[in-house]
This record gives C-alpha cells, sequence and structure tokens, in this order.
C-alpha cells in the first residue's frame, strides 16, 4: 500500500476474501504498522506494534495477508497502530460486502446475517468522520503528558469528513498554521434526494464522540458491522453517540416528493470529554446533503422538523444474533482501569489496568508473539483464556471521571451491561457482589430475566438486549460487562480508542491459547511475520 492520500484509498473486498497488501513506508522519520479495526484475522497480521509485529521503519515494506472470516461483513476501516500517526492522518476505511448468496436481491444491505432487515438501497456512501487537530499529533500528545496541564485531554480545532472540513480561518493563528479557505466544496456528499443511501459511517477521531442529524429519516442497520434490531417506535432523524474507533450504518430515505428545504446533515460533537474551551473549534457544523439548493419558504423555514433521537449504545443486536450467548460463561474476569498522575512520574498522566500502564516490552525489545509469557516484562498486564477456545466474562470497572471507549483486538464481545452511579462509585466485582448494583435483589433480578426457579443457569443478565460489538464506550465511575468467545488464538491489545489515552498506556493483553490445534499465542515460530528485536516508537 504505496499512496499520498488522505484519508487512505478506501479497500473493498468480499466475505472469505484474502487480501495481500504490500506497505510500503515512505515517511522520513515515522516507522508505521496497520490495524484492520474490527476484522478477526491471524493473530500476526493484526498491525499491533510489539504486540504482534515490530514497526515498520521508514524506506521498509511489510506484506500484510489478511484471509477476512466468512461470517464477516460490513463497514470496518484500517489505521496507523504505532505511535499516534493514527492522528495526522495514517487511515482509511474498509468494506466488506456480503456474498451475493447471502443478500440475495442486488442493493440489499450486506452484513453479518444479510438480508435480515430487507431494505434495499440504490447507492452507498463511506463518510469517515473524527476530529481533528491543527498541530502535529506528536506535539498534542506531548501537550498532553505536560504536568502543567493537569492531564486535561486536548480540545481538538476542527472536524473533518473524508479529510474535508469547514473552519473558520480568522482562528487560525500562527502557531497552529491550517491550509484553509473561506467555502469547500464536498462533493461526495452531493447526494441525489430522489434516491435511498446506505451511509456507512466511521468515527476516526482521537477524543470525541459525535451524532449525526439529518432532515429526514434514517433506519439504523449495523453497529460495529453487525445487525442490530431496527427501533420501531418512532422514525428518527439524529442518532449516536459514535465514539471513536466506532462504525454504523443507516439507510437515509429519501425526503417526500414535494419537499422544498435543502436538505442537510449536522455532525455534533460530543463535549462531554472537553475540560476547557477552545475558541478556534464549532463543535456543531451543518453539511448540505446537495449542491443544487432549492429556496426555503418562510412556512418551511419556521417549521423545523422535530428531533428524534436514537441513542445506539442502547440499540440491541438483532435476536438471531443473540441467540449465541450462553446463559453463563466458563470464566470470569475483573479488572480496574484509571488514568492516573503520580509523582513517581512527574506528575503526567498514565493509562493503568490493575496499576499497570502498558508500554512496548522493554529487555528483550521484541513482540510479545515471538516471546515466552516468563520473558514479559513488568508493563504486561494480560489476562489467559486456557488452553481450549472458551467463554469469557469480562467485567471493566471504569475509575474514572470520565468515559472511554474501549476495543478488543480480535474479537467481538456481547456487551451484556453497562452500569453509570447515580453517585460515588458504580464499580462491580461479580466475585464479592451478589448481585450488579444495576439489580437491587435476587427477586429483582428473576423478575426481569423472565425466571422464576431457584436454577444455577438463570443468566445474570437480560440476554434479550445485549449488544455483539467491537468497541463499547464505558461511563465514568461506572463497569461494563462483556461476554466473548476466545477462540482466535493469539496476544490480543484491549485498549482504550482515546489516542491520547492508549498512548500513555490505557491498554491490556488477553492471551488466546488453543492447544488443541497446536498453536500457542506466545510461540514465535507460529507467527512468521512476528519479526525478531527491533526498535519500539
Amino acid at each position: 500500500m504505496l499512496f499520498d492520500l488522505f484519508p487512505g484509498p478506501t479497500v473493498e473486498s468480499r466475505s472469505g476474501d484474502t487480501l495481500i497488501i504490500n506497505v510500503t513506508n515512505d515517511l522520513p522519520e515515522e516507522s508505521i504498522a496497520f490495524h484492520w479495526h474490527g476484522l478477526h484475522v491471524a493473530n500476526g497480521m493484526d498491525g499491533a506494534v510489539a504486540v504482534s509485529q515490530c514497526p515498520i521503519a521508514a524506506g521498509e515494506q511489510f506484506l500484510y495477508n489478511l484471509t477476512i472470516p466468512a461470517s464477516q461483513s460490513g463497514t470496518f476501516w484500517y489505521h496507523s497502530h504505532s505511535g499516534v500517526s493514527r492522528a495526522d492522518g495514517l487511515y482509511g476505511g474498509l468494506v466488506v460486502h456480503a456474498p451475493a448468496s447471502k443478500s440475495a436481491v442486488r442493493g440489499r444491505a450486506p452484513g453479518d446475517q444479510d438480508g435480515a432487515h430487507h431494505l434495499p438501497y440504490d447507492k452507498e456512501v463511506l463518510l469517515l468522520i473524527g476530529d481533528w487537530y491543527h498541530r502535529s499529533a506528536r506535539d498534542v500528545l506531548d501537550w498532553y503528558t505536560d504536568p502543567g496541564n493537569f492531564g486535561n485531554e486536548p480540545v481538538p480545532d476542527s472536524l473533518l469528513i473524508n479529510g474535508v472540513g469547514y473552519f473558520d480561518c480568522k482562528m487560525a493563528v500562527t502557531a497552529r498554521p491550517v491550509d484553509c479557505m473561506d467555502q469547500a466544496l464536498i462533493s461526495f456528499l452531493d447526494l441525489n434526494p430522489r434516491l435511498k443511501y446506505r451511509i456507512r459511517v466511521v468515527n476516526t477521531g482521537s477524543l470525541a464522540g459525535f451524532s449525526l442529524k439529518f432532515d429526514y429519516w434514517v433506519d439504523l442497520i449495523q453497529v460495529d458491522s453487525v445487525d442490530v434490531e431496527r427501533p420501531r417506535d418512532e422514525d428518527i432523524n439524529s442518532i449516536g453517540i459514535l465514539y471513536p474507533g466506532q462504525r454504523m450504518d443507516f439507510i437515509l430515505r429519501p425526503p417526500p416528493q414535494n419537499a422544498e428545504n435543502e436538505l442537510t446533515v449536522a455532525v455534533q460533537l460530543d463535549q462531554e470529554c472537553f475540560k476547557y474551551a477552545n475558541p478556534a473549534l464549532t463543535p456543531n457544523q451543518t453539511f448540505p446533503l446537495s449542491h443544487k439548493p432549492r429556496p426555503l419558504s418562510d412556512a418551511q423555514t419556521k417549521s423545523s422538523i422535530r428531533i428524534h433521537h436514537l441513542n445506539i449504545q442502547d440499540v440491541p443486536s438483532s435476536s438471531s444474533i443473540l441467540q449465541a450467548i450462553p446463559h453463563v460463561a466458563q470464566q470470569t474476569h475483573v479488572v480496574y482501569t484509571k488514568i492516573q498522575k503520580m509523582a513517581r512520574h512527574s506528575n503526567r498522566p498514565l493509562g493503568y489496568f490493575n496499576q499497570t500502564t502498558w508500554s512496548p516490552q522493554k529487555d528483550p525489545s521484541a513482540p510479545l508473539v515471538s516471546l515466552p509469557r516468563k520473558e514479559w516484562d513488568t508493563n504486561q498486564f494480560v489476562i489467559s483464556t486456557g488452553p481450549s477456545p472458551a467463554w469469557v466474562d469480562l467485567v471493566i470497572n471504569n475509575l474514572d471521571e470520565g468515559s472511554h471507549p474501549f476495543h478488543l483486538h480480535g474479537h467481538h464481545f456481547y456487551v451484556l451491561k453497562t452500569h453509570q452511579s447515580e453517585y460515588g462509585w458504580g464499580s462491580y466485582n461479580p466475585f464479592v457482589d451478589e448481585a450488579p448494583p444495576h439489580l437491587s435483589s435476587e427477586t429483582d433480578l428473576r423478575s426481569k430475566v423472565g425466571h422464576d426457579s431457584e436454577d444455577a443457569s438463570i443468566p445474570l443478565y437480560d440476554l434479550n438486549r445485549a449488544a455483539l460489538r467491537d468497541t463499547v464506550q464505558i461511563p465514568s465511575r461506572g463497569y461494563a460487562v462483556l461476554r466473548f468467545r476466545a477462540d482466535n488464538p493469539g496476544v490480543w491489545l484491549l485498549h482504550c480508542h482515546v489516542l491520547w489515552h492508549s498512548a500513555t498506556g490505557m491498554a491490556m493483553l488477553i492471551d488466546v491459547q488453543d492447544e488443541s490445534a497446536g498453536l500457542a499465542a506466545h510461540d514465535v515460530e507460529s507467527f512468521s511475520n512476528a519479526g525478531g528485536l527491533c526498535p519500539f516508537v
């Protein structure tokens, strides 16, 4: 992959395809690697520097050999997973189309268990949307880690859609130069108002989530490349919040034939994580969907459409997908995560899992998959799932005052429950607590899940409302219960997708082995592309 585009070229394929992608690094002073976000590829091709591969040095090449599982299709993306170059624009879209035998009818919405919604569409558009900084990512990271900034996350300067956007040029300053024009033509949003579109959206940002608001109705069909249960209560024209790393697919319906008002989409950045004001940023921006505007009458201007917002974090996966969840898991692991500023680290903000802040292996300096576990250093906090595939419950307690979007490599997980405490701390440990804080009693538990017996196999959570995702937003002072099938052998990262948090250590490892297949996750001979000793960035 050799390109000078921003964003990078969109990769399109079908389920079951094998992609051979040769990446040439022509950046003079930057080592890189690419992660194929959401795809369940072999561990050695995952692209996580210091975990599954060495970085690709300047002037070097690396050949990615990716086999897309036959069960996966939908909207994905690829992005740099070395240093913080993702925030400098090193990312692109990746669309996996379902085979014709699954979608059955040309134009049906492709995806896992495709055809479940039977929503035909005429065209599709990929939107890579995210916050944007007018400084290099390394400068932004240096600002964040400066103790004088008290661990406040850097507020972005603008937002981009597919690499372009609007900005008030008068707000540009010498310290943050920007190639700025008073007008920008976003040609890929020139939609035909008489057609139905499948809109594929990826949050490529480094910090903020966002919502989208349209003038007409949308039908959500997928989140994180998985079919969702269609909301039936009312028409929806506002949808989100989509957090960094997450994707959503929806059908944008055409307006009524007699509608004359101009079609627009509003991007609204979520400001929960903004701890100070950035006067250069316009957090809510509106873009035309058609460059053939029609006149607005006074009546149409005054009678604006009522907003019906859909919170995608509350939307369960389709019922056919939820049937695969077992009532109980074979393993349960509990972890705690927090950003901490401690004197022994000069009060710089560092991310922790269970009092361990992650950083690349130092002695020896090699990818973890190439080393036996006994040689891993103390910066590697890891959970092992055992010698054979198993269902695992992972309870993540967020001890921070802010929320975090966590992404698991190599797997999707069922989000069984997320909870935010109304006061105090809402942590949960199933080994100590008789029931999660969101259930007041055992009786309440049985009534919620519809059981009256004393059967030990009664599910502790309402499995009918679970969501199959690969990225989950965990509320501040709360927790999430994730259940996943650990069956993709390898050493996999679980990390916050806020780039400044992952870059300062908010990550841990899941070690999945499959001795029945003769494969150990940290056996270098099983991963021909793991590399030997290498410098990490």
